[in-house]
């Protein structure tokens, strides 16, 4: 969506270390969707039980967990499961120091759920794994999720946009987010997002998080 220069080059002085004055942190794009809270945080792989199994490591790998809270409220003439719904996530990593170019890495990636309901506190989520955050920190990960990552952002296409930390640009009516607005700030990365289905959780928390839309199309 297009927006006026002033807001954009407003957007890049709060992230050059300018406050940023209050304001919503998503904007009413459309009343259908309705982005509560972003959460992210580090999870241990789980211990699936088998009769077959190697030597364990000595300590448990942690993944970045994004877990979305949102709303699919009641919009008339609106079915009651809409068959799919696309998140697209914007992961900026705090990694500057340990790239090349001083930048920090922006991990990006959509995750496509299905049927889902009118219904408020769905919940949507997607994983970086152990071995990428290793990548992305040469090797050294920091302990939390609020020292890997400086924010997360998260657009629902043409119906919700909304930040971990609440900073958006634009206005109200066409928000943008700072990943549009700042691209030259940060060196962008592709296929590091997962879905649920690609990670050990997959068979965890089912009723939980939304399902996601395989690749048979199911």
């Amino acid at each position: 969506m297009r927006s006026s220069l002033f807001p954009i080059a407003f957007l890049a002085a709060g992230y050059l270390g300018f406050p940023l004055p209050a304001r919503s942190q998503q904007a009413p794009l459309n009343s259908a969707i309705l982005i509560q809270k972003i959460e992210p945080t580090f999870v241990e792989s789980p211990k699936i039980i088998s009769g077959y199994s190697k030597k364990a490591q000595p300590r448990a790998p942690k993944w970045l967990e994004i877990d979305v809270t949102f709303d699919r409220n009641v919009v008339p003439k609106a079915p009651k499961f809409i068959e799919e719904l696309t998140f697209n996530y914007y992961i900026l990593l705090k990694n500057e120091k340990d790239t090349e170019d001083r930048k920090p890495t922006l991990l990006t990636g959509s995750v496509t759920h299905v049927h889902t309901p009118q219904e408020k506190g769905l919940h949507a989520v997607a994983y970086v794994s152990p071995r990428t955050l290793a990548r992305f920190f040469e090797g050294k990960v920091p302990v939390n999720a609020q020292q890997t990552v400086e924010d997360v952002g998260i657009e629902v296409g043409g119906l919700a946009i909304k930040t971990w930390k609440g900073q958006l640009g634009g206005t109200p009516q066409a928000p943008v987010g700072w990943w549009t607005a700042l691209a030259q700030k940060y060196t962008s990365a592709s296929g590091f997002v997962l879905s649920k289905d690609q990670t050990p959780f997959a068979p965890l928390e089912w009723d939980y998080f939304e399902p996601v839309k395989s690749k048979s199309g199911n």
